[in-house]
């Protein structure tokens, strides 16, 4: 199977068909063999369905992208993990929320990291009562972001039958193409802006 997210546009399949492959993968169970049979199977059964998942993630993210004006423009495929320290930290973990980690289309890493930073910030700050807890003065951000299809191939040759994502490179220790951090003070005044716009577009609201 290929990573390639073209490959992947060419050939998603009607909502019917889908329900057909999904009718089909509901298999029975293995009939029994002696142990060393079964080990092979389950083997090949797992390496089976991890492909049937690294390619079905890849097509989820091809069909997301259809109709996007941007789409066309997006060559190469990112994924992205924003992680987060602390002077009560040791090292650097993941931030929570499902928008700390994903995959997506852009030019460039670089361009990956700053964008899911600002997403994430804003995040926050949209729902800075869920994380009050969380955002101390000492929080510090990091956006790390691996090119798929170049990190894939070195994951290959680590762990095979791995599905692409962010976590998996960076515990296969996949050096990133790019990495974006921000200090806390850099991250407090970003909220505090936010805010600020937010409270700036209500009073103009209660204006009108």
């Amino acid at each position: 199977m290929t990573d390639d997210l073209t490959d992947a546009w060419d050939r998603l399949v009607p909502l019917r068909r889908l329900y057909q492959v999904a009718a089909l993968l509901n298999m029975p169970r293995l009939g029994k063999t002696d142990a060393h049979e079964d080990t092979q199977q389950i083997n090949q059964q797992a390496t089976l369905y991890a492909g049937i998942a690294d390619w079905a993630r890849l097509s989820a993210q091809a069909a997301e992208q259809l109709g996007k004006p941007d789409a066309a423009d997006a060559t190469d495929l990112y994924a992205y993990l924003v992680e987060y320290t602390d002077q009560h930290a040791k090292g650097w973990h993941p931030a929570p929320s499902e928008h700390s980690q994903g995959i997506v289309l852009a030019d460039t890493a670089e361009a990956v990291a700053q964008t899911v930073l600002t997403y994430y910030i804003t995040h926050l700050a949209e729902h800075r009562e869920d994380y009050e807890l969380w955002l101390v003065d000492s929080l510090s951000l990091r956006a790390s972001v691996w090119q798929v299809n170049i990190a894939a191939a070195h994951l290959c040759g680590r762990r095979p039958n791995c599905p692409s994502s962010a976590h998996t490179f960076k515990e296969a220790k996949i050096s990133p193409h790019a990495i974006e951090i921000l200090t806390p003070i850099q991250i407090h005044r970003f909220i505090d802006l936010l805010l600020s716009e937010t409270r700036s577009h209500g009073n103009d609201d209660a204006s009108d």
